[in-house]
């Protein structure tokens, strides 16, 4: 499961750093605007980047803390809906 969890955080982790390049170069580059991630993707997007960096961030704790498998599954899961339900408060 570890890996699944690794996984996961790497993708979250590049989707993560990706949507604030490109929210970064939209905003401040002309004719760039675009590729801003807010408004090509909207809060559905920002939520399953969140979900997923959160699913591997938790996971991984979990796991690392030796926890149970069902566990360590129950609180990656909940991790990804944490980490969406705060995305969602962004502005």
């Amino acid at each position: 499961m570890r890996a699944v969890f690794a996984i996961a955080l790497g993708v979250g982790f590049l989707g993560l750093l990706g949507w604030i390049i490109t929210s970064a170069v939209a905003a401040s580059v002309d004719g760039w605007e675009g590729i801003d991630p807010d408004e090509r993707l909207g809060t559905n997007g920002r939520t399953a980047v969140a979900g997923v960096f959160g699913f591997g961030m938790a996971g991984l704790s979990a796991a690392y803390a030796g926890w149970p498998t069902a566990a360590t599954a129950g609180a990656a899961i909940v991790g990804a809906i944490a980490a969406g339900a705060i995305a969602r408060l962004a502005p």
